[in-house]
């Protein structure tokens, strides 16, 4: 069994053996963390199978030499605006990013417009820059993405400084 997905499985059985260790002194306090448990763990298995089919389709009818031109290192201001748009647009959960993300890196995008499509995901999806606005006024919201933009951006960049090449590892989540 790869060590990754081990490792996944022992924190897995920690968590089960806290929950009946919890049991004992605060049974009503460890029945509402494991349903709670549950309740995120059945979230992720409801999204995962149709995040999967979508990168499969991806895979198939999204061609190398498209990401290359469009998200890979020659791509520039193009590159960095169209990592902006694919994480501001996108719906879903963070975790639904990854796996896109490792699709991405597969195909040639460059480790700087990854990592500003995730930032993107996870911090100015346009249905949260819409409800932050109505909750705590547009001026915050403008404001906060001002900010957030170019640290995105620099995060980017700072990635791929420290990780100039991207892993060649194989994904421990996938067949060889």
């Amino acid at each position: 069994m790869n060590p990754k997905i081990r490792s996944s499985m022992l924190i897995t059985a920690v968590i089960l053996l806290l929950h009946l260790a919890l049991w004992v002194p605060f049974p009503a306090l460890a029945v509402q963390s494991a349903r709670q448990w549950s309740v995120g763990i059945g979230e992720v298995l409801a999204i995962v199978p149709s995040v999967l089919i979508l990168i499969s389709l991806f895979d198939v009818w999204v061609p190398k030499e498209a990401v290359e031109r469009s998200l890979g290192p020659s791509s520039g201001l193009r590159g960095i605006l169209l990592a902006l748009l694919l994480g501001t647009g996108a719906a879903g959960p963070l975790y639904a990013a990854f796996p896109i993300g490792l699709s991405l890196r597969e195909k040639g995008a460059r480790t700087a417009n990854l990592v500003i499509f995730l930032g993107a995901w996870a911090t100015i999806k346009v249905p949260m820059l819409m409800m932050e606005s109505a909750f705590l006024g547009t001026r915050f919201a403008m404001l906060r993405l001002a900010i957030t933009l170019p640290g995105i951006i620099a995060c980017g960049f700072v990635m791929e400084f420290l990780e100039p090449s991207p892993s060649t590892e194989p994904s421990p989540l996938l067949p060889e």
